[in-house]
């Protein structure tokens, strides 16, 4: 029976599929387990459905073949120590939640408070932004109040036969406006100068007006956004806690061990062994993970994980 690959594993069973959390002690040393790197395969095998999400190195398989029978029992619950402290730090906790921030994004700085003093600063801005558009009409009424009617036409078409140019390279929402634009404006050049310089201006005042509203909505906007951001937050908020997910997995390596018979015998099949039961060939990879792994080191990771299960309720 293989042992090449357990105990670079071992804990990750002891974990359900955790994976071997980082530790300083001599058994970590002596396997030649790196810190940084089985701190990111505790989080990937919590995080992720695929079950023992690891790749051991070579100096890993070395010293694991160098292992005696008699040290595997120990060396097991050892590393399960091991990954059972680190899941149960700070440290693990603080990296689980920055780690879900990516998959469950939202903004911080959108609260009550911040729109509130959002909501402030327009109403400030809006009051100058009315008495410069007050200012503007004025001037725009006195300004046109001096054009020629039919001056003002040839120009409008100068205009027009430049934004149909203009139109053919647009797309989307900014086609749309700029077509209905023209389209108005197609239908004004065909009324008499008087009242097409009427028209015209009215036209140039809905559009400023138009402007002013948009800035107006910014408010409902705001309440949209936040209601957006407290949905994300509840999602985020609703992940945080691993423990049950921890749950899970400490149950499901506990299930699946108990199912694993060790004492199957193996069939040579071609340049292979294969199970002389066809219903255990017929079985889930992890099935046969745990039996290449062996019955002792997968009794003391289960004894464990029973274990750890029971102080989690």
């Amino acid at each position: 029976m293989k042992f090449i690959r357990q105990f670079s594993f071992l804990a990750v069973l002891v974990a359900g599929p955790l994976l071997m959390a980082a530790n300083s002690g001599d058994v970590m040393t002596e396997l030649g387990i790196e810190e940084p790197k089985l701190r990111q395969d505790v989080l990937l095998n919590l995080r992720e459905p695929r079950w023992f999400f690891f790749n051991p190195t070579n100096s890993m398989r070395q010293a694991v073949r160098q292992l005696p029978g008699s040290a595997r029992a120990t060396t097991v619950r050892t590393l399960a120590k091991a990954v059972r402290a680190y899941v149960e730090s700070s440290s693990f906790k603080q990296t689980w939640l920055q780690d879900l921030r990516t998959y469950y994004p939202y903004d911080e700085t959108y609260t009550d408070e911040y729109i509130a003093k959002k909501k402030q600063a327009d109403q400030a801005e809006k009051s100058v932004a009315q008495g410069q558009f007050s200012a503007q009409m004025g001037a725009m009424d006195q300004s046109f109040s001096l054009m020629d009617p039919a001056m003002l036409k040839m120009a409008a078409q100068a205009q027009l036969s430049q934004e149909e140019q203009e139109l053919a390279a647009l797309s989307g929402s900014a086609r749309t406006t700029r077509a209905q634009h023209v389209a108005s404006l197609k239908k004004m050049m065909i009324l008499p100068p008087a009242e097409f310089k009427k028209q015209y201006l009215a036209s140039l005042k809905q559009q400023m007006q138009a402007s002013m509203n948009q800035s107006a909505n910014e408010p409902e906007r705001d309440k949209d956004r936040l209601s957006e951001e407290r949905k994300r937050k509840a999602e985020f908020d609703a992940h945080s806690d691993f423990g049950p997910l921890l749950k899970q997995r400490l149950q499901a390596f506990i299930t699946l061990s108990e199912t694993v018979d060790f004492d199957a015998r193996l069939a040579p099949m071609g340049r292979k062994q294969e199970f002389a039961n066809p219903v255990y060939q017929r079985k889930p990879a992890e099935w046969k993970f745990l039996y290449r792994l062996g019955k002792e080191p997968v009794t003391e990771a289960r004894l464990f994980a029973k274990q750890w299960l029971a102080d989690l309720h």
